[in-house]
C-alpha cells in the first residue's frame, strides 16, 4: 500500500529511487548554495556601492554647505563694495563741483590781474607821452 506516493512496502527495488532522489536533492542543495554565495556577493557589493553613495552624498551636502556659505559672504563683500563705490561717487561729484567753484574765482582773479595790468600799462604809456616822451 502507497501513501502520498510513498511506498510503505519496503525493499531493495525501492532504495535505488531513494538514493537518486537523495543525489538529486543534494545536486539542487548545491546549485541553491551557489545561488546564495552569489547573492551573498551581490549583497556586498550593493551594500558597498551603497555606503560609498552615502558618504558622496554627505559630501556634496558639506559642499553645498559651502557654497552657500561663499555666497552670503560674497552678497556682503558685493554689498560693501557698492557702499564704497556710491560713497567714491559722491566724493568725485563733490570734487567737481569744487574744482568748478574754485577754477571760476581762478578765472575771476586772473581776469582782475589782468585788467589791472592793462591799466597800469595804459597809464604808464600815458604818463610817459606827457612826460615828453618821444
Amino acid at each position: 500500500m502507497t501513501i502520498a506516493g510513498a511506498n510503505t512496502g519496503g525493499g531493495d527495488a525501492e532504495a535505488a529511487p531513494i538514493a537518486y532522489r537523495v543525489e538529486e536533492v543534494e545536486n539542487r542543495i548545491t546549485v541553491i548554495q551557489d545561488e546564495l554565495l552569489r547573492f551573498e556577493t551581490e549583497y556586498l557589493s550593493f551594500n558597498s556601492e551603497l555606503s560609498l553613495l552615502k558618504e558622496k552624498q554627505s559630501r556634496h551636502e558639506e559642499d553645498v554647505k559651502q557654497i552657500k556659505q561663499s555666497t552670503v559672504e560674497m552678497k556682503i563683500q558685493f554689498n560693501e563694495i557698492m557702499r564704497r563705490w556710491d560713497t567714491l561717487d559722491s566724493r568725485v561729484f563733490q570734487l567737481l563741483q569744487q574744482s568748478q567753484t574754485d577754477s571760476k574765482s581762478e578765472r575771476k582773479v586772473f581776469v582782475d590781474l589782468l585788467k589791472y595790468v592793462l591799466a597800469g600799462t595804459i597809464f604808464a604809456i600815458i604818463a610817459f607821452l606827457f612826460k615828453g616822451g618821444v
